[in-house]
């Protein structure tokens, strides 16, 4: 036989223990009060962080099970922004907890099945039940949302400043419906500008699109105002001809003469676009300076050499549509001005040394731009992905209008609650109930430890509180959560200890889904090829 095959018990044990292996790596980055991992690549490169989604990335796994898992694990980054360790965590133990049941003679569809059954009924109680009313959804509401991401990463002994600056950016892109009754944030309008120097309180936001890019020529204007903005995807430059293909001409005025036809061609289009009352440029590639001399002559700024990515971010909030070879930019005299991006005004300004050119008044959508200040790359990268995460939460508290409180309380009220659940169901799919239900308290048992905290004790408390809430008279005991500073519990309405009802609602979802994608693996064939 040309292949290596695991089945049944050993393939299941062994994916498992690799999954185990990730949830031992990233358990004790969970929370506020979390540590930090050391992460060295091949090149060297040292990194300090306590982000899972980071954490993840960074690391080299081999297994394929373990690859799975994180690669669904990396899908609540991408769509809600915060909650990839959770989703790990939950994950593997439910992975774990199944793997018993297996092993007393329960079978993998009866645990499928009562794992599905059980993560239906967690999402309708946390949309029924335990979401906080809307119209306590406020300003401050918001802020707290921003406050809680940031706790537990690295800005988090700021978390007030830059919360203020995650909220500041995101009201700055909001954009409300006909009748107010929706809001839309656009969040590819916010720009991150990392520049080195001063101290990271000295972060702010700017209302407009702020770029990290100097003009083409020092004798071009520091200010315009109104600004018609043309963006560009080629080079305004007599261009190389292509490998392989040459003029083959002796004379050299004939090849003079093709020289200077392909000047005035390019003069022919710039002077166009001039006509159409364009007086800004942004293009990807470069410019040759006999035409920054004609631009500068007419008024007009060029920044060149833009990232792709800045391109499509300036076409996005200005109106402007990226043009991508000469032939397509047919700037007529009729020109559609629906390709032209406009904006109420541009300057330059230095920062630290670092020129950065600010567009304010964007006319197709409002942007926003955070400059964040740090002594090294890595502090900048660290706190524009805890800005970002915070940046998304505030999001999809402003699009869902739903919150809930963490600490702690949902995975305990919900483990309550599955617990009642599982004691109406007669038949084996209880049991697989009963174990998603203790599953979900690894979120708070991990908090407690991670906080030096008796969680034994911490969980025995919580959880009765929580059965109390189902009665009318002790509703608010379901808010009630773990305060990790303090080492008690309290209500984490009154605490701002709050986050999107999505994010849970994602996390459980993903979670599930990842364990149960494992569980119908009963096979494991190495081809013949591939085995080393």
């Amino acid at each position: 036989m040309d292949s290596l095959r695991l089945s049944g018990q050993q393939v299941r044990d062994e994916n498992i223990n690799a999954c185990l292996s990730v949830f031992d790596i990233v358990k004790t980055s969970l929370g506020p009060v979390s540590f930090d991992k050391m992460i060295i690549n091949e090149l060297g490169d040292i990194t300090f962080t306590n982000d899972g989604a980071n954490i993840l990335r960074r690391m080299e796994i081999n297994h394929p099970a373990a690859r799975i898992l994180v690669g669904l694990s990396c899908q609540q980054d991408e769509e809600i922004g915060d909650g990839t360790t959770s989703v790990v965590m939950i994950a593997c133990e439910l992975l774990k907890r199944a793997n018993n049941l297996i092993k007393k003679k329960i079978h993998p569809s009866i645990i499928i099945s009562a794992y599905r059954l059980a993560m239906c009924h967690s999402c309708s109680i946390i949309r029924e039940k335990l979401c906080i009313p809307i119209n306590l959804v406020d300003s401050n509401i918001l802020l707290s949302t921003a406050k809680t991401s940031l706790s537990s990463k690295i800005a988090g002994f700021n978390s007030k400043k830059f919360a203020i600056l995650a909220l500041h950016a995101v009201k700055s892109v909001q954009i409300l419906e006909r009748k107010g009754e929706k809001s839309l944030c656009q969040i590819k309008a916010i720009n991150f500008i990392k520049i080195h120097g001063n101290s990271i309180n000295k972060s702010c936001v700017f209302d407009g699109c702020a770029l990290e890019y100097q003009k083409a020529s020092a004798l071009m204007a520091n200010y315009l105002a109104p600004v018609k903005i043309a963006c560009l995807n080629f080079e305004l430059k007599v261009s190389k001809p292509r490998l392989g293909v040459r003029i083959q001409n002796q004379n050299p005025s004939e090849i003079k003469k093709i020289y200077s036809k392909e000047i005035e061609l390019i003069i022919f289009y710039v002077k166009k676009m001039i006509k159409t009352g364009i007086n800004l440029i942004f293009t990807s590639k470069g410019i040759d300076d006999f035409i920054i001399k004609y631009l500068i002559k007419n008024g007009i700024i060029a920044v060149r050499r833009t990232s792709n990515d800045s391109l499509k971010k300036i076409a996005l909030v200005t109106g402007s549509k990226v043009q991508n070879t000469i032939q397509q930019t047919a700037f007529r005299l009729d020109f559609d001005s629906t390709w032209i991006g406009e904006a109420e005004e541009l300057f330059e300004q230095e920062i630290a040394l670092t020129n950065v050119v600010l567009i304010r008044g964007c006319r197709f959508c409002p942007a926003s731009s955070v400059i964040i200040r740090g002594a090294t790359g890595f502090l900048l990268e660290e706190i524009a992905q805890s800005l970002y995460d915070a940046i998304y939460m505030v999001k999809r508290a402003i699009e869902g209008n739903k919150l809930i409180t963490g600490g702690g309380s949902v995975e305990t009220n919900l483990c309550v609650s599955l617990e009642k659940l599982a004691s109406s169901i007669p038949t084996r799919e209880q049991l697989g109930i009963l174990e998603f239900a203790e599953a979900l308290l690894v979120i708070p048992k991990m908090l407690s430890i991670n906080a030096g905290l008796n969680h034994t004790e911490i969980l025995s408390k919580i959880k009765i509180l929580h059965s109390a809430s189902h009665n009318l008279k002790f509703l608010q005991f379901k808010y009630f959560g773990i305060d990790l500073l303090a080492g008690k519990i309290v209500n984490h309405l009154h605490t701002g200890v709050i986050e999107p009802a999505i994010s849970k609602i994602k996390c459980i979802q993903i979670a599930t889904e990842a364990a149960i994608t494992l569980l119908r693996i009963d096979d494991l064939i190495f081809s013949k090829n591939n085995k080393k």
